[in-house]
């Protein structure tokens, strides 16, 4: 008996995997490693605009303060994480993927965001680990990286 199912399609996986709790099977579309890296780009764009934007605003206001700047750029930074404990990001919702709550998926089969403190740590852990942090999520099965387990998080198609 194959305890793991994967069938490509598109950019997602359709996996199957054993609840650990219950014995019962848990059916979810992971979605491929190109899936997550075509949302980041998407993301990567917005986030570049939205600087450009808000460095827009402060020249035409005439605003020199780096104090007022660097406030500026930290809003700009803040983006995923707070889109990803609201609803999702842009690139994302482009996409089709959602951020889901890692623990209340698995257990209550709740489709849940994660809040904002597990999004803010979650994306500290993908700024400093970067695309290594991607290289995890097919020896997981549910296509966790390590930013996803630190941020009990996990991605999936929707």
């Amino acid at each position: 008996m194959n305890n793991e199912e994967t069938k490509p399609i598109l950019d997602q996986e359709m996996t199957t995997v054993p609840d650990q709790v219950e014995q019962e099977e848990i059916n979810f579309n992971r979605p491929s490693l190109l899936a997550r890296l075509k949302s980041m780009l998407a993301d990567s764009v917005v986030i570049i605009i939205l600087m450009m934007i808000a460095s827009s605003i402060l020249n035409a206001l005439d605003i020199e303060s780096g104090l007022v700047r660097g406030i500026a750029l930290g809003l700009v930074f803040l983006y995923e994480p707070i889109m990803v404990a609201i609803d999702r990001t842009i690139g994302q919702r482009i996409i089709g993927l959602r951020v889901r709550n890692y623990s209340k998926f698995i257990n209550e089969s709740n489709h849940q965001n994660i809040n904002i403190f597990y999004s803010l740590i979650r994306y500290v852990g993908k700024i400093l680990l970067g695309w290594v942090s991607l290289l995890t999520i097919h020896s997981n099965p549910y296509g966790q990286a390590i930013h996803d387990k630190i941020g009990n998080s996990m991605m999936i198609f929707e």
